[in-house]
């Protein structure tokens, strides 16, 4: 289903518009605020000027008397009557004694800084007044330069905003390398998806160790694409081998009942051929049962059926009834049990079915002669293992690996009696026990180490 047109979608050019819009809003925020603290410093440098002015004149005033005080207000409106600080001294009627006369209208401002307009031949000026009652009655008027005070904060102002301008495009580049390395790794990701998705199954992500996010991201890919090559083998292998081995039997059931039906046949020769069917067709769906349980195996669906279970009490049972398929294959079994019961979770009958696989496998292939052992062994760290030993002639290293596939026979006419899914069963029962099934050499002989690794697994005391 195809969404609307005015969904979001990332286009190439989303990540600089984005890294560009951030940019601004930061840059515009920034010198807000440095606007705003440059205020406060300036004004806080103001005051703290203002006060200690008054202070020192206070104090002169009281010391020397009023004309000093007034002589010295004279020099300084001589000396720096341009300077960014300018004083007046009025009486308390508001009428000039000293400093600068223009500001004589302003003392009647008083109580915190007020903005005044000083008009001058010429020219008119904006000064921030600020007029303080001295002890002696007299006002005392300090002015401070509207526009000089203006300036400074613009200055700061320009050079905070250059600097804050330097850091946001360098974050910015930063920010736009940086998305483009990402995109490029994301759409090397997106070109592997699609050439997989073209038909190419060997297509794999390049990756490096120990990488980074997107490295982890592209060596999971890898390992699920291996995972479906793998099954996509297997599937193919299944089909081929399940349509050569059921091909054999199905046309041995359908010449078996074209005799049955055959009306000259004698009922001995017609019974014969239905139970000849019977048999072919037992052989076929014990061929599609031994797959089914492989596939809920593989997948997990048999996890409901597991149960606390006394493992190697099952192992004895199975021993017991495969007994007498040994002893009639003229050879002898030995069973090894620890001397306390061994529970864990388990699948009861798939676990029965892969030692029985197990057991009729050794007393099928050991020969004549062999020593069978079914070994129970409970490890410390909670896995169980059985162990099925035989003395045969084994299996060489290079095949023990393969006959654990579905369908594969040593036989290479494909003419011994089965399927070649005994062993692919007992697999399946390590993987949904979370354990492998291990073939080594008995020296001679064939040893299968059945590995289980179930949830709760514990030796009962004695």
């Amino acid at each position: 289903m195809k969404r609307p047109n005015s969904s979001f979608r990332l286009r190439p050019w989303t990540f600089p518009v984005i890294a560009l819009g951030v940019a601004v809003l930061a840059l515009v925020l920034a010198l807000i605020l440095v606007d705003k603290a440059g205020e406060r410093i300036i004004d806080a440098q103001a005051n703290a000027f203002a006060l200690a002015e008054k202070n020192y004149l206070t104090a002169l005033a009281q010391d020397k008397g009023l004309s000093a005080l007034i002589a010295t207000l004279d020099r300084h409106e001589r000396v720096h009557g341009q300077a960014g600080f300018r004083y007046a001294l009025t009486d308390a009627q508001g009428r000039p004694l000293a400093g600068d006369m223009n500001l004589g209208n302003a003392s009647q401002a008083v109580g915190g800084w007020k903005v005044v307009q000083i008009h001058e031949p010429g020219r008119t000026t904006h000064w921030r007044v600020r007029v303080d009652v001295l002890p002696t009655g007299e006002n005392l008027v300090i002015a401070q330069n509207a526009q000089q005070r203006q300036a400074f904060r613009d200055a700061i102002l320009e050079i905070s905003g250059l600097a804050i301008l330097l850091a946001a495009l360098a974050c910015t580049g930063a920010g736009l390398v940086l998305s483009g390395i990402l995109l490029r790794r994301a759409r090397t990701i997106a070109d592997t998806a699609q050439r997989i998705a073209a038909g190419d199954l060997q297509a794999r992500v390049e990756t490096i160790e120990p990488g980074d996010v997107f490295d982890r991201l592209g060596a999971a890919l890898n390992a699920m694409l291996i995972r479906i090559e793998e099954l996509m083998t297997g599937l193919r292998t299944v089909t081929d081998s399940l349509a050569h081995d059921l091909r054999m039997p199905l046309t041995r059931l359908k010449g078996a009942l074209s005799r049955a039906a055959d009306p000259g046949l004698s009922e001995a020769e017609r019974l014969d051929a239905i139970a000849q069917a019977h048999g072919e067709a037992d052989l076929a769906l014990a061929t599609f049962s031994a797959l089914l349980d492989i596939a809920r195996a593989e997948a997990g669906l048999s996890a409901e059926l597991m149960q606390d279970t006394d493992i190697s009490e099952l192992a004895n049972d199975v021993a017991e009834f495969f007994a007498p398929v040994i002893e009639d294959a003229g050879q002898t079994l030995k069973v090894l049990l620890p001397s306390s019961p061994v529970i864990g979770r388990a699948h009861a009958v798939l676990l029965r079915q892969a030692i029985g696989n197990l057991l009729h496998n050794a007393a099928k292939y050991a020969g004549a002669g062999a020593r069978v052992t079914l070994r129970v062994e409970s490890e410390a760290n909670g896995a169980i293992r059985l162990i099925v030993a035989d003395t045969g002639p084994g299996i060489p290293a290079a095949d023990r690996g393969r006959v654990q596939e579905r369908f594969v026979k040593l036989d290479p006419t494909r003419s011994t009696p089965g399927a070649g899914l005994g062993l692919a069963i007992v697999a399946a029962c390590a993987k949904l026990h979370h354990g492998q099934l291990v073939l080594e050499d008995n020296a001679p002989g064939l040893r299968a180490v059945l590995e289980l690794r179930p949830s709760r697994a514990l030796s009962a005391p004695a």
